[in-house]
C-alpha cells in the first residue's frame, strides 16, 4: 500500500525558535516500510503545502496520516484532509499522536467525513494492522483505532 505521512506546518513559537524533527512519525514510517508499505513523509514544518499537493497528485497514496503532537494544529490538518479527499476521494485519512488521542471523536465529529480514523496511543504497534484492515476490513478490531462508528481494542503500548 503506498502511504503519505505529514508533519504539519509549525506552530508560532517553533517557527521562531525551532524546528523539531519528526521523530514519532519517522519510527511510524519506519513500521510501515517493516510492514512492506511504500512509504513517503512530507514535513510542512520544512515543505509548503503546494509540496503536499503535489506529492498527493503525483504519489497517489492509498492512506495518508498525519502527526498532530499539539492541539492548534488539528484544523490545518482537517482543511488538508478535505483537501486530499477532494483529489483522491477513496484514500483512507487518518490523524495521530498524542494530542488527538485525547480528543478523537471531537476531532472526527468536527472533520465530517475528511478523517476516516484517529490512532489513539502508539501508532507503530498500530501501522502494519490499521493498513491491513483499510486494504482488508476490519478496522474495528484494530487496537488503538477510533472511527466514526466507535473505538476498537485498547492501543498497544511500546515498551523500552
Amino acid at each position: 500500500m503506498r502511504l503519505l505521512l505529514v508533519h504539519p506546518s509549525a506552530l508560532m513559537y517553533s517557527e521562531i525558535f525551532l524546528r523539531l524533527e519528526p521523530l514519532g512519525l519517522e519510527r511510524v514510517a519506519a513500521a510501515a516500510r517493516e510492514a512492506g508499505h511504500e512509504v513517503r513523509a512530507v514535513d510542512l514544518q520544512v515543505l509548503r503545502s503546494k509540496d503536499l499537493e503535489r506529492t498527493v497528485a503525483e504519489f497517489r497514496p492509498e492512506a495518508v496520516g498525519f502527526s498532530l503532537n499539539y492541539l492548534a494544529n488539528i484544523p490545518e490538518a482537517i482543511d488538508l484532509a478535505r483537501g486530499i479527499k477532494q483529489t483522491l476521494p477513496g484514500c483512507f485519512v487518518f490523524f495521530g499522536g498524542h494530542s488527538v488521542s485525547f480528543v478523537a471523536e471531537d476531532v472526527l465529529r468536527q472533520a465530517e467525513g475528511a478523517v476516516d480514523a484517529v490512532i489513539r496511543g502508539e501508532g507503530e504497534p498500530a501501522m502494519a494492522p490499521l493498513l491491513a484492515a483499510v486494504r482488508d476490513g476490519g478496522l474495528d478490531q484494530v487496537p488503538g483505532i477510533v472511527t466514526p462508528g466507535g473505538r476498537g481494542p485498547a492501543p498497544v503500548m511500546l515498551h523500552t
